[in-house]
């Protein structure tokens, strides 16, 4: 079974799939040839764009989106740090497009720590909240169309659940080589359809968004998406985020229904209510530099 726009996403291989699970009207597919798993048939560009140009998509309405997303600023600025520390790792300085950049937090981490920092995104309402609070910095639009980034050259391009939302990784990834500097780094982080959490959690995984995640990448799956496209994989770490005790708890919660409710609330507790704590999300954070040297594809 093909997914319905041409093969796999990634390597163009028509099946037949292997049948993970299905949900929300698609099913969960895993390409024979690549590995990649995805979702079939794959979402249309009209459908996607419709949940990202949503008012409530970062207001925690419905089952897209993000929730609490506005009263989580502390956490996912601590998050960030993380990752532009370990972006400096590599590239020290330089200038920084993120793509998908929400209300501008990974942005604020960033221009703290040196960088001349950029973002765009396809939500009006996070471009404007983002717009606001680093003026001239935060566009609204694709990778490919946005006009004020196409004649610039960036060091890094870094995207936080971003690619799992992609129809087309390949020509996204051929976009970023064209405005990054020879050498420059592509960041993602993505959930890991490999992870313990990923695992242990099965069906009820959280990061089974859908439509609006796309596909599901892994260590092999990300370095083979890199290799197609002429970049040369730095790094893959296991990526954590800060939360809140009572929201970890809460997704535990979820997660462990309907035997949830024989585990005492103990983070409803005065002293643990407002602790926050780091842990594995179950995704990656991959790093690879543009070599211009694409790898021969499998056959």
């Amino acid at each position: 079974m093909s997914n319905g726009s041409g093969g796999c996403i990634l390597c163009g291989a028509s099946g037949p799939y292997r049948r993970r699970g299905a949900k929300g009207g698609y099913g969960i597919e895993e390409c024979p040839a690549c590995g990649l798993v995805q979702l079939v048939p794959t979402p249309t560009p009209e459908t996607l764009n419709a949940l990202y140009e949503e008012e409530s998509y970062f207001g925690g309405e419905g089952g897209a989106g993000y929730s609490q997303y506005e009263s989580q600023e502390a956490e996912y600025l601590a998050t960030f740090r993380e990752d532009v520390r370990r972006i400096a790792e590599f590239v020290p300085e330089g200038r920084i497009l993120e793509v998908g950049c929400g209300y501008g937090y990974f942005l604020q981490c960033a221009i703290d720590a040196g960088y001349d920092a950029y973002g765009i995104d396809l939500s009006p309402a996070a471009v404007k909240w983002a717009s606001e609070r680093h003026p001239g910095r935060v566009f609204r639009g694709l990778l490919e169309e946005v006009p004020e980034i196409q004649n610039q050259q960036y060091d890094v391009i870094f995207g936080s659940h971003l690619i799992e939302h992609l129809t087309d990784p390949t020509a996204f990834m051929r976009t970023a080589s064209r405005l990054l500097r020879p050498g420059g780094l592509v960041v993602f982080v993505t959930p890991n359809i490999k992870s313990l959490l990923a695992r242990v959690s099965g069906p009820r995984w959280v990061s089974f968004k859908i439509p609006e995640h796309v596909s599901y990448y892994d260590p092999h799956t990300i370095t083979e998406l890199f290799h197609r496209t002429g970049f040369s994989v730095r790094a893959i770490d296991s990526a954590y985020q800060h939360y809140a005790l009572p929201f970890v708890a809460s997704r535990l919660r979820e997660l462990l229904h309907p035997v949830s409710r024989l585990v005492p609330p103990l983070e409803r507790l005065p002293f643990l209510r407002t602790r926050h704590i780091r842990v594995t999300s179950g995704s990656l954070r991959a790093l690879a530099a543009w070599t211009g040297e694409p790898g021969p594809t499998k056959p």
